[in-house]
Order: structure tokens, then C-alpha cells, then sequence
């Protein structure tokens, strides 16, 4: 490959190493197998977390618990699909009907959906659950654009809500907006900046509050984290726990937070208690203009102050002219939930296959799990190409992905 001659190429070219990285696997495991699927959850980790979650059999069924968890991560990159068709999509891809005797393929060629069904049952949550625990975590080097700063990895924390079918018994459970068509699930993400991989997740039904979610994240925070936090989030209790964790934070502080002044420092910004009693942060305030063309013509300018606090009180370590672009940079979780929620959800049309509150968790956490896949994919693709992960187009990755389930033959190890 020669040297690249402009932005076109570069993304041709990183389209290039997706493709090679999935076509060139070597590791006897991952030709066995499912592709993407299993060069991220490799056979052995899948067999451990069945076991540990509780899902070995006793008996040898059609569709024993590590073959039914692939099932399940393989429905998020068929979403448009039935069962059958996903199931023929995996059997394509290993050869089972010449492979391991003790999984068969079923005479009819693909088991019927409620066997799919009873099969995802037994599986349960908590397998993915694990799988989940085990495989997220950063994945940026010190030499990935965009992901360090100041000696600190930069990751990000929002929040959003997922529809779920609608259904008598995951409105009780889940619940939504009053005037909404679906109920829905609230979703809170800890995101790495740079790579746009989950290092954690928590999800819980529509009245759970984003900061509550986020207490449950609080072991996913490390001393060399700077993370930073929307509106909605800021508070004590909360900037608390995560500082506890030696982790510094970013939070967007709304009008509802009285920061008087206690120190204005030679840099503009100032020192103040996020709350009466609470803990010393420094604020750091600024003005975003956007201009904007009315009908008549007219250009209209708008201003909005962001007033940010900040456990980086050292104003010749941390120069206040780096803020904005810190706080931006969060919109990388934004465009993680882009791609949740259209590429791989696929957007309103689209939504969870689950009639129950438990399949529902399940299929949840087997969404994130296939994103994280496809972010590794990403990232180590982006690694090779010597390019910035924003570089690659998700959608590339996951047509690869795709694709990669039906390249990969010879047998599976259960």
C-alpha cells in the first residue's frame, strides 16, 4: 500500500484493514468459529461465563448455553432477521452438520423460534452479564489520537433510554414516558474519548435516576481517568464517589449550583464549594457563539454560557484554554449512542425482539457486548493503519462483521 494521498484514501484504506484483520485471522479458535464474534469472546470465556452464570446443562440439547449466547450476540448483527435466518447465518459460517457430533444442526435445517426462545430462557442474563464484566475496558495506547491528555486517559459518561417492545409485562417492569408509545429502559455508558469502547455500562428501568446509574459505575474509574460529565450529572454526592476512586472529573454545572467565589485565580477561572459544605472545585466559565440565518436573511448570533467545575485546581498544569475542547470531546459518547441506537438497534423501526423483562436484559446486554466487538475491531484496525479511530467508519466495521460470521468454517468447540 502506498502512502496516502488525502482523507478519501485514508478511509478506503482503513475500510482496507478492517476487511484484512477479520480475512487474515490465523488463531485455529477464531477459523472455528464466528468471526468477530469470537476474536473478541473467545470459546473458552464463553463456556466460562455460561458456567459461572449458571447455565450449564445436564443434558446435551440442540442448542446448548455457549451456542445459544453466540445466538444471541449474532441477532444484533441480523436485526432485521428472523431466528431461523440468524441461526443459518451462524451454521453457514461453522460447519456443524460435519463438525462436533454433540452439536448437531436440527434435521429441518434451523431449530423452530420457540425453541430459540426456551433455549435464551435457560441461557438467562447474568452469562452476558459476565461476558460483559470481563471483555469492556479502555483500549486506547498512549500513541491513540484523541484518548490522553495531560498524562490522564480521557473517557466520557452519558446517558439515554432504549424502547422496548410493548408488552403488559415489561411496561410494569421498565416503565417510560407518560405519553410514550413504548417503555422504555434508561442506559448509562462510561465511554473511553479516543476510541469511543465501552469500559462500562448500567442499565435499569425508565425511573432510575443517570446519576444513580453512574454510582454503579463507580469501579470502572482508576487514578490516571479524567472523565467528563454533561449537565444532569453534576452533583456532590456523585463528584464524590468518583473522585474517591483518585479519577479526576469535568461536570457541566447548571443554574441551580451557587458558586460563589472563594479564589479567583490569575487565569480567569475561580475556586468555590460545589455545595454548602462540600467539596472545593474550580470553575471554569465561557461563552459558545452560534450564528444562525433567519428567513428574512439575516445573520443572528447566540450566546451560551457553559460553566464547567473541575477537580483540576492547577492552573499551570491544567491551562484553562483547554477546557472547551475537553468538554466537546464528550460528544464522543453521543456518537457511541448514535451508533447503539441506528446502526446496530436500527433506529425507530427497529427495536428489542424481547416480550419479557428478563430476555429483554439480556438481549441489552448483548447489544453492548456486540458494540464493544465492533469498537475492538475499530481500534486495533485503526492501531495497524497507523490512523485515528474516527477514521473508520462503524458501518464498515459491521458489514465486515457480518461478513466475517459466514467467511469462518471447520468446527465449533463447544
Amino acid at each position: 500500500m502506498g502512502q496516502l494521498s488525502g482523507p478519501t484514501t485514508a478511509v478506503v484504506f482503513a475500510a482496507w484493514v478492517v476487511c484484512e484483520i477479520l480475512d487474515g485471522v490465523t488463531n485455529a479458535a477464531d477459523r472455528a468459529s464466528f468471526g468477530v464474534l469470537t476474536q473478541t469472546f473467545a470459546p473458552d470465556l464463553v463456556e466460562a461465563v455460561t458456567i459461572q452464570g449458571g447455565a450449564l446443562q445436564q443434558r446435551q440439547r440442540e442448542l446448548p448455553a455457549q451456542l445459544t449466547l453466540y445466538l444471541v450476540l449474532a441477532l444484533w448483527l441480523w436485526r432485521n432477521l428472523s431466528y431461523k435466518e440468524v441461526w443459518r447465518r451462524l451454521a453457514d459460517g461453522c460447519a456443524f452438520s460435519g463438525g462436533a457430533p454433540d452439536l448437531p444442526v436440527p434435521a429441518s435445517g434451523a431449530p423452530q423460534a420457540s425453541s430459540i426462545t426456551r433455549a435464551r430462557e435457560r441461557l438467562g442474563t447474568e452469562p452476558l452479564a459476565l461476558l460483559f464484566a470481563q471483555t469492556a475496558g479502555p483500549l486506547a495506547d498512549p500513541e491513540t489520537p484523541g484518548a490522553f491528555w495531560r498524562g490522564y486517559r480521557l473517557s466520557a459518561v452519558d446517558g439515554t433510554c432504549l424502547d422496548v417492545p410493548d408488552t403488559a409485562a415489561n411496561r410494569a417492569c421498565f416503565g417510560g414516558p407518560t405519553d410514550g408509545a413504548f417503555p422504555q429502559l434508561r442506559l448509562v455508558a462510561h465511554s473511553e474519548i479516543g476510541t469511543r469502547c465501552l469500559i462500562d455500562a448500567s442499565f435499569d428501568a425508565y425511573n432510575t435516576s443517570e446519576k444513580a446509574l453512574c454510582e454503579r459505575l463507580a469501579d470502572s474509574f482508576a487514578p490516571d481517568m479524567l472523565t467528563v460529565f454533561d449537565a444532569g450529572f453534576c452533583g456532590t454526592d456523585l463528584y464524590r464517589t468518583i473522585t474517591a476512586t483518585g479519577a479526576q472529573t469535568i461536570m457541566r454545572a447548571g443554574a441551580q449550583f451557587e458558586l460563589a467565589p472563594l479564589e479567583v485565580l490569575s487565569d480567569g477561572s475561580y475556586t468555590a464549594q460545589l455545595s454548602k459544605g462540600g467539596p472545593l472545585v474550580r470553575v471554569i466559565e465561557y461563552t459558545v457563539y452560534t450564528d444562525t440565518q433567519t428567513p428574512q436573511g439575516h445573520k443572528s448570533t447566540v450566546g451560551e454560557t457553559i460553566t464547567l467545575v473541575t477537580s483540576l485546581l492547577d492552573i499551570d498544569r491544567f491551562p484553562i484554554a483547554d477546557f472547551p475542547g475537553l468538554y466537546a470531546a464528550r460528544w464522543e459518547a453521543e456518537i457511541l449512542f448514535a451508533a447503539v441506537k441506528t446502526e446496530l438497534r436500527g433506529g425507530t423501526t427497529v427495536r428489542f425482539r424481547s416480550q419479557t423483562p428478563d430476555l429483554v436484559r439480556q438481549e441489552a446486554w448483548a447489544l453492548l457486548l456486540l458494540y464493544q466487538a465492533l469498537s475492538d475491531l475499530i481500534t486495533r484496525a485503526a492501531g495497524h493503519a497507523q490512523l485515528d479511530p474516527d477514521r473508520i467508519s462503524f458501518t464498515t466495521a459491521l458489514n465486515t462483521a457480518r461478513r466475517s460470521v459466514n467467511q469462518t468454517g471447520g468446527r465449533f468447540s463447544p
